[in-house]
């Protein structure tokens, strides 16, 4: 294990990770990770787009903010100081990792600030938790930089404490990992681009006929789009007055459930409440009859929601061959 002299944060840092695989690659690679596809983990290492910019999620921010007091708190449990470090392996110095603590037998700490739902997720279900199994690739790939044969992963929380969980490193999964780093560092180095999964990854066009069609018809879309906005705005002013003669019209009729006079004719009646299906299914659970949803569940529909926006490169994309046929609109 080779430590390296850097400030966790610093422009020298983020190039630094992004030009090796580092822990939090790890779960990507393993295909355990529900935020990241390996196409996109391609594309940041390779230049082809940035990383998305988390600062200012309110969970990040947490835990960003929580990381020291959560140290100290397990510091004072182990009765020794935890210190961050940036670290490579010997073997394979592509392999790296921002640790949050290096105790003094070189065993690596991971420690994370979770939400409440979060915390009680792994509180209640442990190894089995969606977390702790996220972010033991994370200790894994630890364990293999740093040469240990234990890592820890600790979950803090300011109010309901501490759960340490034990990493035993295991082989046979640091050598998938290996195998799988090989593979990506490979591709970033040739620019071979990888796959991307239908459901997961962003769809843009990546030749000049496709981007140009997709511009002809997004533009057009856009166009029309900002027409419907302006006759939508139009036809709300004019229902608004609208209802004021409405209102109106009620009055003078009392209490009349019928009026009709001058071509309109105006009829008052009475509909029943909506049934609250929540209410209703948790008053037969209370009763003990138990109700399958999906037995009167119609079937699922496709549908699309489109956003207009003024920004016409994609998000973070940042390759020019994607980006050069938006340089000529206008």
């Amino acid at each position: 294990m080779k430590v390296v002299p850097l400030v966790q944060g610093s422009a020298e840092w983020l190039l630094w990770r992004q030009r090796g695989i580092t822990a939090t690659d790890a779960a990507i690679l393993l295909d355990r990770s529900q935020y990241k596809t390996y196409w996109r983990l391609w594309a940041e290492k390779s230049g082809y787009a940035t990383e998305v910019d988390l600062s200012l999620n309110p969970l990040v921010r947490a835990g960003k903010r929580n990381e020291a007091k959560a140290r100290a708190a397990y510091e004072a449990k182990v009765g020794e100081l935890i210190l961050p470090a940036c670290v490579e392996s010997s073997r394979i110095p592509l392999l790296r990792a921002s640790l949050d603590g290096l105790k003094s037998n070189n065993e690596p700490v991971e420690i994370k600030c979770p939400s409440d739902k979060v915390w009680l997720d792994v509180q209640a279900n442990g190894r089995q938790s969606r977390d702790y199994k996220l972010y033991v690739c994370q200790v894994q790939h630890q364990l293999l930089v740093t040469e240990a044969r234990v890592g820890w992963l600790i979950f803090w929380h300011s109010e309901y404490g501490m759960l340490e969980f034990e990493i035993q490193r295991n082989d046979v999964l640091l050598r998938q990992l290996v195998q799988k780093a090989s593979v990506l560092m490979k591709q970033v180095f040739s620019g071979q681009e990888p796959a991307k999964d239908p459901k997961r990854d962003l769809y843009f066009p990546t030749d000049d006929g496709r981007a140009n069609d997709w511009i002809e018809q997004a533009q057009s879309y856009k166009g029309l789009q900002t027409e419907i906005d302006e006759l939508k705005a139009k036809l709300a002013a004019k229902e608004e007055k609208q209802r004021t003669h409405l209102e109106s019209l009620k009055a003078m009729m009392g209490e009349y459930f019928h009026a009709e006079y001058a071509g309109v004719m105006v009829t008052r009646y009475k509909s029943k409440g909506r049934v609250s299906n929540k209410q209703l299914l948790a008053d037969l659970a209370k009763r003990g009859v138990p109700v399958d949803e999906d037995r009167f569940r119609g079937q699922p529909s496709t549908r699309y929601k489109v956003t207009v926006g003024s920004t016409l490169a994609p998000r973070n994309i940042v390759d020019r061959s994607v980006l050069a046929p938006l340089d000529a609109i206008s």
